[in-house]
């Protein structure tokens, strides 16, 4: 039997894992919050069989009608390390995830005025060492009296270059900010690659010990190995690869033991302006996307695919994608990045959109609320032209939606020549 778990304050239902509640905003109690051992969102000890071979289910060929005369996103040469469904067809095709609650109404956003995102803490004590929430004394980062978690600088972050920027945030039913995020672009003269955008998306498994630890460790060694090895000269594909076996031997070398690992999700991507190529690479169920910019451009199709149970079960036939996402497994992941996750099974593809748009890389606190490419595009339309208040909107629409995991997204416009990224 299920236990239902409800607020203590004002008796509204909570889920497994939340530190505040929806309802009232007043902190959770630990044993109401708290993941049980057993719970299916708590992560296996060692990866399942690998699903590469699964063949997908029977289905109705794709109407080519809804796709119009728009050009399709069609993966670059060589085959990706692991099999993906096939980007021939647009991206509307494919079966959106929805999430239990249903799916949103997906408002348009202007990005004239972007959304009010998460209220912030209030403004810190004069004294040192005091709780911003209570006038309790601080210790080893939480509340002696009333055992908040105090915000630290990852709360929220925004990360802006001329090329691409970034926005993450606790959102609103976390204690901490478990997501992490890195973006380095290659200087305009140098010999190699001038102009690349390489960036990284980690989000931290929550039931793995020093989640954000694991995640901002992933991001920033996966960066600095994409960044150098396309500086060099390297063929992005060949340096994805490399940069996430950095990156998966950074984690696993923060670990205690094999049975208290840190661990995280990972995806990148390579935007190369001068061959108009973007290489992704991803572990788990972070993904990325490529949004349309207009009639004339790619249609928007999701990049990457989960490394999930609910993805698995759905690649066998053995459920429909709406039954898969109404599990309680939907979100239990088969591969990871950490000491536990034995051989990681990286994933690298290659695709060469036609026209502008964006790259948008993000962990599942934004797409469980916008799963399909074109919800997202939709939500916020020509997110390219002004990724920065793109960036935010996400974000903003992500915490109105509910806010219940951690948030991040960067965006990265195509071409970069007109993106304003530090438009203000």
């Amino acid at each position: 039997m299920t236990k239902v778990r409800t607020c203590p304050a004002c008796s509204d239902r909570v889920a497994v894992g939340d530190a505040f509640c929806e309802g009232c905003g007043r902190p959770l109690p630990e044993d109401v919050g708290a993941v049980p051992a057993g719970h299916p969102d708590s992560v296996p000890t060692a990866p399942q069989a690998s699903m590469s071979g699964a063949a997908p289910p029977d289905g109705p060929a794709p109407d080519a009608s809804r796709g119009g005369t728009r050009p399709d996103l069609v993966p670059g040469e060589g085959a990706p390390t692991a099999p993906q469904v096939s980007l021939n067809a647009v991206s509307d095709e494919r079966p959106g995830l929805v999430p239990t609650e249903g799916a949103p109404t997906a408002p348009q956003v202007s990005l004239a005025a972007p959304l009010a995102t998460r209220s912030d803490p209030p403004a810190p004590p004069a004294g040192p060492g005091l709780c911003v929430w209570c006038p309790g004394r601080v210790g080893d980062g939480y509340c002696e009296k009333c055992g908040l978690l105090q915000p630290t600088g990852r709360d929220h972050v925004e990360v802006r270059t001329h090329a691409a920027v970034g926005v993450s945030d606790r959102g609103l039913r976390h204690k901490r900010n478990e997501d992490a995020m890195a973006i380095r672009v290659i200087d305009a003269d140098a010999p190699h690659a001038p102009g690349v955008v390489c960036a990284v998306v980690c989000d931290g498994v929550s039931s793995s010990p020093r989640s954000d630890e694991a995640s901002r460790v992933s991001a920033e060694t996966g960066v600095a190995v994409l960044a150098e090895r396309v500086r060099g000269g390297a063929d992005p594909r060949e340096a994805t690869g490399a940069a996430m076996t950095r990156a998966a031997e950074a984690v696993a070398g923060i670990a205690d033991s094999a049975g208290s690992a840190p661990a995280c999700t990972f995806v990148s991507a390579v935007v190369d302006p001068a061959t108009g190529t973007v290489t992704v690479g991803w572990v788990g169920d972070s993904r990325a996307y490529w949004l349309s910019g207009g009639p004339s451009s790619s249609a928007s199709a999701l990049l990457t695919k989960d490394d999930s149970w609910s993805e698995a079960m759905v690649q066998m036939g053995t459920l429909s994608r709406e039954e898969a996402m109404r599990s309680a497994n939907a979100h239990a992941l088969i591969a990871w990045m950490g000491a536990d996750s034995g051989e990681i099974d990286a994933h690298i593809s290659t695709v060469t959109p036609t026209g502008p748009g964006a790259v948008v890389l993000c962990s599942d606190g934004l797409w469980n609320y916008y799963p399909g490419a074109q919800d997202l595009t939709d939500a916020v339309p020509e997110a390219g032209a002004r990724p920065r208040d793109a960036a935010r909107a996400y974000v903003s629409l992500a915490l109105r939606a509910g806010g219940k995991d951690n948030i991040t997204v960067v965006v990265v416009p195509v071409p970069p020549g007109g993106s304003r990224a530090g438009h203000d």
